[in-house]
């Protein structure tokens, strides 16, 4: 296995990636944040640097943004993409290697710190903001991005599946439910956790949160005439061919069993799984594929209080 497909997250850092944010979202955003006052900005777990580089056209020419991942291959990845927009936005752009839990940064350096669908695989989210909030100058703001994942199990695509099948429906739950527990106990975090970030915040004693969500739903109806639909066909197909993005049945019953769950309710799932991978990747190779790309993601922030002289941030 080649470095890069064994990187952390690898089959979700595709272009499809870039697709995940409406860019008049990102503005008003910004506009809240008050990013134009962001003179330092860090992005942890930053991947190729897709979240710090969107973000970084709304900062003031000669601000400073770092980005941290533990995967060698995509510093390197982001180091590439940031130069183009380095000549156009006056930015200076920084990548380095490290763990979330023991940043590369001096204390107190960061206008704003940021996460995005982090927090979600690692054990302790709590530490993880706690080392963020080291990282950020008091007055600073912390960002994090985190979905619920499960809420994609109870969403519909087409109206005759309003004719509810229940008992496959809670079958279903139960089995991704599981899935979730099982990824917790064996330490590899929570894929439903923006639900309670804002818990998170206040247990990190920062001030002042909000909480929004994104705008972004990522519907897949035919045809498939823009590069967004083509592209999130494209790696629909990848991952169902190559047992990816989910589809994996050894990954998927590994966190089942931890989760508490029988195999024998698992192959029960899973045989209805392969039917439906084959019909959707018939239909996906047909661009006749029909999804309403309904998600949750939530986006919340709060600011790391103020000294003891009683100023707060602005």
């Amino acid at each position: 296995m080649s470095q890069t497909t064994s990187a952390h997250s690898f089959d979700h850092l595709s272009e499809a990636r870039e697709f995940w944010w409406n860019e008049d979202y990102l503005a008003l955003l910004a506009e809240r944040l008050e990013l134009e006052d962001c003179h330092a900005m860090a992005d942890i777990g930053c991947g190729q640097g897709s979240m710090c580089i969107r973000l970084a056209r709304y900062l003031p020419e000669g601000a400073q943004v770092t980005g941290v991942d533990q995967e060698a291959v995509y510093v390197k990845s982001a180091r590439q993409k940031a130069r183009k927009e380095k000549r156009a936005r006056h930015v200076e752009f920084s990548f380095v290697q490290g763990d979330a839990y023991h940043l590369p940064l001096p204390d107190n350096s960061q206008d704003v710190t940021l996460c995005q669908t982090l927090l979600i695989h690692v054990t302790e989210p709590l530490e993880v903001l706690k080392e963020m909030i080291r990282v950020t100058k008091p007055g600073g703001l912390i960002l994090s991005i985190e979905p619920n994942n499960l809420v994609s199990t109870l969403m519909l695509d087409r109206y005759s599946e309003t004719q509810l099948d229940i008992p496959s429906m809670l079958e279903a739950l139960e089995v991704r439910l599981r899935i979730e527990e099982g990824k917790r106990v064996l330490g590899e975090g929570y894929n439903s956790l923006g639900d309670v970030l804002p818990d998170l915040y206040q247990q990190a004693a920062l001030e002042d949160i909000e909480v929004w969500l994104s705008d972004k739903a990522t519907p897949l109806m035919p045809p498939y005439n823009t590069r967004e639909k083509r592209v999130r066909a494209a790696q629909l197909i990848d991952w169902l061919e190559n047992n990816a993005g989910g589809f994996n049945y050894e990954q998927n019953f590994r966190y089942f069993k931890a989760g508490g769950g029988k195999k024998i309710t698992f192959e029960a799932y899973w045989n209805r799984v392969e039917v439906a991978k084959r019909q959707m990747l018939k239909q996906l190779k047909e661009q006749k594929y029909f999804s309403t790309g309904g998600n949750m993601m939530y986006v919340v922030a709060g600011w790391v209080p103020e000294k003891e002289d009683g100023s707060q941030h602005v």
